[in-house]
């Protein structure tokens, strides 16, 4: 009985490296997966930047600006969402009224203009 045991645990050990190595292996394809799902994001943001970059362009045709205004506004911000915040004074927006998360959105469409103007991206 007593050889049995030194073979019995090293049994266990030879048949439970691989089990653990398959849960290494499983856990570095769920970070790869995550990864890569978090690229698509990236990506996909980078794709919503550039289309904000070439409507500003159409509308301003400052090069310079509008690649900052692609870069900087909020990604759930659309370049007509900035234009209508721009123009319409913060009373007729009811900025008063609105809850934290919007006054925050509205904060953050005023301060990337002022970014990118005080860059000298204007001029």
């Amino acid at each position: 009985m007593k050889r049995r045991l030194p073979l019995l645990i090293l049994g266990y050990l030879l048949l439970a490296a691989p089990l653990h190595a398959g849960d290494d292996m499983q856990e570095k394809i769920r970070l790869l997966e995550q990864q890569i799902q978090e690229l698509k994001i990236l990506k996909a943001q980078q794709d919503v930047g550039k289309q904000k970059t070439e409507q500003c362009l159409k509308a301003v045709g400052r090069e310079k600006f509008c690649n900052c205004i692609g870069e900087n506004l909020p990604v759930d911000v659309s370049f007509e969402q900035y234009i209508h915040t721009m123009v319409t004074p913060k009373e007729e927006l009811g900025y008063g009224a609105m809850p934290p998360e919007q006054k925050k959105m509205v904060d953050a469409i005023v301060e990337t203009r002022e970014k990118c103007v005080e860059k000298g991206f204007f001029k």
